[in-house]
């Protein structure tokens, strides 16, 4: 028996109403990992490449638990796309960029080589061999390409034109994701007998150059954990009907992590550890008794190859296929009206990219489409609503965000085309029907935001070695959100910086823009009606040869005292994919700031300004560390830039 644990969550952090946050879910997940540590129980285990990258910046110390694991004998890891795109409806060049990315990663927070990767997740499930058996086999991955791939147990039985009135229909009606949900007990036997038993072996994929699929149970999905006396009898009927019915066969569960956890949407918060009781029971079992055996794929493959060779038709899992609505091929959701205006933003998006050329591998290229296959996690998941599947809320939202590609690839695109001079412009850059302002110049390509509290959205440091980010951390959750450039309030995220503590989100209106060689400015008015703030000034002023912004501030006085945060995140990609590791604190007394590795980005208080530094809100926002200053007069100035500074001035130093 192989046990296969598949754990995915987007950039997420804690902080949530109403779910849980990263936090709990990382120890319901440890718990898990203790008892296969117990009971010295094998298991394989997937992680999304979103998933990593949250834990490397929230929870590093997690990963030890997996390389405790990895020496102890008891784990193998499954490889699969960075953030589970739905990839037959993704093009060939993106969904190679996401197997890669999952593969670094791996590597790079679990110590494990691409070539020890050997099988490979469908993300959702969902094949097609014509699109995705090359892909896997194709020798440019850096394990050189998969030698298994784990599939529904469904798939292996014919679906021609449609699943009415195929063979797969026919399988359906016995398995257990069929009929228990609707109040049916199961049919082991039934299920078991079907056919020529080929659900329960493994086999090669015709067409896909030696790729080995290895079913996974419908049945055991229903069974473990095992929850009542039901589903122990269950679990027991079907490994028994598995050894009647075809020798040595090897019987595959493979489900969300979270299910067996019972943490997420398989529990109530918060978490409590009594809930891993049903699965401990089962470890236990499973390591006593002497019928069953548990195993390591990759070793078991190498013993006990494919004998047939098989053709997979399109499919899923029954659930997504059928009682979802989802159809075969995912279909009915890519294409569904609701979900009409997200796809057209995300295929705008690669098109830009696709259309990119050179300004694609450049750094800051690199970071666009990393946030790309981010804004594509589980594409187009819809939830069950009365009436029918509707797009989730966090679907949406994350592909909404897809839009910050244009602004990523138009600082790439300024960045090979600056000639020496500053420039100022208004226009809808992220393609989201509302107006920003960009100030760019030699060293500096800015990206304020009026109608969403006059807020420094972007900042591009241009001089860096390819440019990168450090002002803005888009790829980050954005819980239902799905505004572009709006502070985010539950939990606190996306301040960018200059962002007034109360007032983030207030409409400010562009009273006057304009440059020349020398420098570029824009004069921004506070005009939300109501607020302690209407009426106050903010101007923004870049120098053509500059690495800082000017930012001037005029106050009514009854606004005073009044803070103003700033999340800086030096080289926003670098943080993505390596987390912490090399962030420090940087600068003293009237600057401050963070640096990562030779990327630093500052805050800085010019002399006598009435303006002191206070305590954030809270330390850090996804990626990016947290400062706060206050002013206690109505009239203040203050600067922010890259690179090492020259006291007592802000200028870029030597």
């Amino acid at each position: 028996m192989a046990i296969v644990q598949h754990g995915q969550q987007y950039l997420i952090t804690d902080g949530y109403e109403g779910r849980e946050g990263l936090s709990e879910i990382l120890e319901a997940f440890a718990a898990v990992f203790a008892l296969h540590l117990r009971y010295a129980v094998p298991f394989h285990l997937h992680l999304s490449g979103t998933l990593i990258e949250a834990i490397a910046w929230h929870s590093p110390r997690f990963f030890e638990w997996i390389r405790v694991l990895r020496r102890r004998g008891l784990l193998e890891l499954i490889g699969s796309a960075y953030a589970q795109n739905i990839m037959p409806l993704s093009s060939a060049e993106h969904n190679l960029r996401q197997l890669v990315e999952a593969l670094r990663l791996y590597r790079r927070h679990l110590g494990v080589e691409p070539l020890e990767v050997q099988g490979f997740w469908v993300p959702e499930r969902v094949w097609d061999t014509g699109k995705l058996a090359p892909l896997l086999r194709d020798q440019r991955l850096p394990n050189g390409g998969y030698r298994y791939v784990l599939l529904d147990d469904r798939l292996v039985y014919p679906l021609g034109d449609s699943h009415e009135g195929s063979q797969r229909q026919r399988f359906d009606a016995t398995s257990a994701p069929a009929r228990v949900p609707g109040g049916e007990p199961p049919r082991t036997q039934s299920w078991a007998e079907f056919g020529d038993g080929s659900h329960l072996e493994p086999y090669w994929i015709e067409g896909a150059d030696a790729l080995a699929a290895l079913p996974i149970s419908g049945e055991l999905r229903y069974c473990l954990p095992p929850l009542s006396d039901a589903r122990w009898a269950h679990l027991q009927e079907t490994l028994q009907a598995m050894a009647a019915r075809c020798p040595g066969p090897i019987a595959v569960y493979g489900d969300d992590l979270e299910k067996t956890a019972a943490v997420g949407p398989w529990g109530t918060s918060p978490w409590r550890k009594e809930r891993l009781r049903p699965y401990e029971k089962f470890l236990a079992w499973l390591r006593e008794e002497p019928s069953v055996r548990p195993v390591l794929i990759s070793a078991w493959l190498a013993d006990h190859p494919p004998q047939r060779w098989r053709p997979v038709d399109r499919g899923t899992y029954y659930e997504l296929a059928c009682t979802m609505g989802a159809g075969e091929d995912y279909g009915r959701w890519w294409l569904s009206p609701g979900w009409q205006p997200y796809r057209e933003s995300l295929a705008e998006a690669e098109a830009h990219l696709l259309q990119s050329g050179p300004l694609a591998q450049t750094p800051i290229g690199e970071l666009a489409w990393k946030h790309y296959m981010a804004c594509s996690y589980e594409t187009g998941w819809h939830v069950l609503e009365e009436g029918g599947p509707q797009p989730a809320p966090w679907s949406r939202a994350l592909a909404s965000h897809a839009r910050a590609v244009h602004v990523m690839l138009g600082a790439a695109r300024w960045q090979r085309e600056r000639d020496g001079r500053a420039r100022a412009q208004l226009g809808d850059v992220d393609r989201d029907g509302r107006a920003e302002v960009v100030l760019k110049g030699g060293n500096l390509y800015a990206v304020i935001a009026p109608e969403f509290g006059g807020r420094l959205v972007f900042l591009f440091d241009l001089a860096a070695d390819g440019g990168c980010l450090v002002v803005g951390n888009p790829t980050d959750d954005w819980n239902w959100q799905e505004e572009c450039n709006r502070f985010m309030e539950v939990p606190r995220n996306h301040p960018g910086a200059f962002a007034e503590v109360g007032h983030e989100n207030e409409r400010y209106v562009v009273k006057a823009i304009r440059s020349d060689r020398r420098w570029a400015e824009v004069h921004l008015a506070n005009a939300e009606a109501g607020s302690p703030l209407q009426g106050a000034t903010k101007v923004f002023r870049l120098s053509a040869g500059a690495s800082f912004l000017d930012v001037t501030y005029r106050l009514p006085r009854e606004a005073t005292p009044l803070a103003v945060e700033f999340c800086l995140s030096p080289d926003y990609l670098v943080l993505l994919r390596g987390g912490r590791r090399f962030v420090r604190p940087s600068g003293a007394g009237s600057t401050r700031g963070w640096r990562n590795g030779q990327v630093c980005v500052w805050v800085r208080v010019p002399p006598d300004e009435p303006v002191a530094w206070d305590t954030p809100a809270q330390e850090e926002c996804g990626h990016g560390m947290m400062l706060r200053l206050t002013a206690y007069g109505p009239s203040f100035s203050l600067q922010l830039g890259t690179g090492p500074v020259m006291p007592g001035n802000g200028e870029r130093g030597t």
